[in-house]
């Protein structure tokens, strides 16, 4: 009688450490392709999802062999070289790395780009490439380019995680302005 009692305590008791062996975490890689005009992909890195209770967790990972480091306006950046450039611009300030089916924002501020032509001195942040994410029904992410004043960055929020691009700082663009109009993370 005093096992059955004790017994189901002990159970109790125990449960939290079984059921975190049960309840690993689901994590899911998935590379991310800049697609150009002529739908060729070109594979810049990879992203490491963990599910959540309320969302997914993300790490992003770029490819640094699809880069060259430059030395533009005093800072150093990646780049995909062409003739029309693709400089990576890492969101400088703090996001939660965190996205759910109706918020990818976090996401797309880690994959903000400055367009730039190769035969130009500098870099303009007013060429801010930002691509708008839809999550597709198999867990893939597709986007398109949207055009933005990074200089907006130059600032941080007034609050730590305040979201200072978006809605009526993003101009749709035309495809053919743009070296890669499509993005995807499969």
């Amino acid at each position: 009688m005093l096992y059955k009692r004790f017994g189901f305590l002990l159970f109790i008791c125990l449960l939290p450490l079984f059921s975190s062996v049960c309840l690993a975490e689901e994590k899911s890689q998935k590379t991310i392709f800049l697609i150009d005009k002529k739908g060729k992909e070109l594979k810049i890195g990879t992203v490491e999802f963990i599910k959540k209770t309320k969302g997914e967790t993300f790490k992003l990972s770029l490819d640094e062999s699809k880069f060259e480091n430059f030395f533009l306006n005093m800072a150093p950046f990646k780049c995909i070289v062409g003739k029309l450039m693709y400089c990576h611009l890492p969101y400088p300030y703090k996001t939660r790395k965190t996205i759910t089916k109706n918020d990818l924002i976090d996401l797309e501020y880690e994959l903000l780009f400055v367009q730039k032509n190769a035969a130009k001195y500098g870099i303009d942040f007013w060429n801010g490439v930002y691509f708008r994410l839809k999550r597709n029904p198999d867990g893939s992410f597709t986007g398109k380019v949207w055009e933005t004043d990074l200089n907006e960055l130059v600032a941080p929020p007034p609050n730590e995680y305040d979201r200072p691009i978006g809605g009526d700082d993003l101009s749709e663009a035309s495809s053919g302005k743009h070296r890669f109009p499509k993005i995807e993370i499969r």
